[in-house]
């Protein structure tokens, strides 16, 4: 059993929140066929690291300005054709502004890129592969991936460390028990001495967990704990 690939870790929610999406679009997506995610109750993890990882691609190949329906056209393609499950969370894929393509060396064959959707090969142009934000294994998917929704702190998932549960880089400080600490209602100069870390780090951590000023309601008081998501 591959961790990444064969257990599913985190539900609907925790992927839009762990990756700054909003649920409706995540849930857009997974519609669309572009994303592969088990079937569950509600609440259920249905989606395991790969899915996490190839949300995150999908994410970067829309803000590229590739169409949902291309990336999902050849994402499907992949699977159906070539029998490669999560093809978003393989390195053998790349862009250029408009369509994925392929390395063929990846399939077997001469090296060079061709076009998914129609299997044109020997394409001109700028390539643009992958996302700084993976850290690739020797088999050419995902190993890691740090979150990109946290600033002035690295956060990493690991599918084989703390079950696969976004961790501070370089410790094994999880990041929902840095929140749960602030639920409650320790503050952040105690919560980074209980994990050895610096109040800015602390502040990292909990700021894209914090509810916007929209959604409290009239008269709730505003406190670190209360406006937590």
């Amino acid at each position: 059993m591959d961790p990444r690939f064969d257990l599913p870790l985190y539900t609907r929610a925790e992927v839009a929140l762990q990756l700054g999406l909003p649920a409706t679009t995540l849930g857009d997506w997974l519609r669309s066929g572009a994303l592969e995610a088990g079937s569950g109750g509600r609440g259920e993890p249905t989606i395991t690291f790969a899915g996490l990882v190839e949300t995150h691609m999908l994410r970067q190949l829309r803000y590229a300005g590739l169409s949902l329906q291309a990336i999902g056209e050849a994402a499907i393609a992949l699977r159906s054709r070539a029998g490669r499950h999560y093809p978003l969370a393989w390195s053998g894929l790349a862009h250029d502004g408009r369509d994925l393509l392929v390395e063929i060396a990846a399939e077997g064959r001469e090296q060079g890129w061709e076009r998914i959707r129609d299997s044109q090969g020997g394409l001109p142009g700028v390539l643009r592969r992958g996302s700084a934000a993976i850290g690739w294994a020797d088999d050419g998917y995902a190993a890691t991936l740090r979150l990109v929704i946290y600033h002035d702190v690295d956060v990493l998932v690991d599918p084989e460390r703390a079950g696969g549960q976004p961790l501070v880089e370089g410790s094994e400080v999880r990041v929902e028990d840095v929140i749960d600490r602030v639920r409650t209602g320790a503050t952040y100069r105690e919560i980074a001495a209980k994990f050895n870390l610096e109040d800015f780090e602390v502040e990292a951590l909990v700021r894209p967990h914090i509810r916007p000023p929209a959604f409290r309601k009239a008269g709730h008081p505003r406190s670190q704990a209360d406006a937590l998501l």
